[in-house]
């Protein structure tokens, strides 16, 4: 995936905020605490609205989507 593609938005029905959290916990080693969960679903859920709207900096859409590839949920 080039740079140009990584700073599009795109929806994506296959996976969820809660999935990349879920994925993001068990690649960082933590402990699966509900807590830090709930955390990671807030700020991914703020970023997702944010890289959505096309008037932000392209740089929230390529950390959302870089953040979907480490989670495995995005293909390159």
């Amino acid at each position: 995936m080039n740079k140009n593609e990584l700073r599009k938005y795109k929806e994506n029905s296959f996976y969820s905020i809660d999935d990349i959290a879920e994925k993001l916990i068990q690649l960082s080693n933590l402990e699966q605490v509900q807590e830090i969960k709930e955390d990671l679903e807030k700020a991914l859920s703020h970023l997702k609205a944010v890289a959505q709207n096309e008037y932000n900096s392209d740089y929230f859409r390529t950390f959302y989507n870089v953040l979907s590839i480490i989670s495995g949920f995005e293909c390159l």
